[in-house]
């Protein structure tokens, strides 16, 4: 939805009832303001997708920030959206990868420079628990627990 928030509202309101007859989704990579973020979240159903595109500037950092944990769905959208040093979530990234220059010189230990790869999904918990100021297990595990509620709950097959 990437400058295209009118646009893609109008189309979750064109198919409110096959959204719902799926239990919901996610706004994957979300760049968006926080009324943007919060006309989503009214909507009903659907998680905000976080990865470190959504974490590239103090705007992003400061929606982010105020977005409640229970709608937050973490994402890698590997191979892009990585944090990288220019990002401002990156101030809060502690877990680093080994990497290699060119991925002829991969090996199983190491990342490959500028790739984003789905262990790095750590990385965007690290990040947001830096921004709001709350401890990474605790947000963990509300995200874990949004992910079993929105694809595998049995409550949600049966709503």
């Amino acid at each position: 939805m990437r400058n295209a928030a009118e646009d893609f509202m109008a189309i979750l309101e064109r198919n409110q009832e096959k959204i719902r007859q799926c239990g919901g989704g996610v706004v994957h990579s979300f760049t968006g303001t926080l009324e943007e973020a919060q006309r989503i979240l009214a909507f009903g159903g659907l998680y905000i997708g976080v990865n470190g595109c959504s974490l590239k500037t103090e705007e992003n950092a400061e929606v982010v920030r105020q977005l409640p944990n229970e709608r937050i769905m973490l994402e890698t959208d590997c191979p892009w959206c990585g944090i990288r040093p220019s990002h401002a979530g990156h101030k809060h990234v502690t877990t680093k990868f080994a990497t290699v220059k060119k991925k002829e010189k991969w090996t199983a230990d190491s990342l490959i420079d500028g790739r984003c790869e789905p262990c790095q999904i750590s990385q965007v918990l690290e990040a947001i628990a830096g921004i709001k100021q709350e401890p990474k297990e605790k947000l963990a595990e509300i995200y874990y627990q949004n992910t079993l509620h929105l694809f595998f709950s049995k409550a949600k097959n049966d709503e």
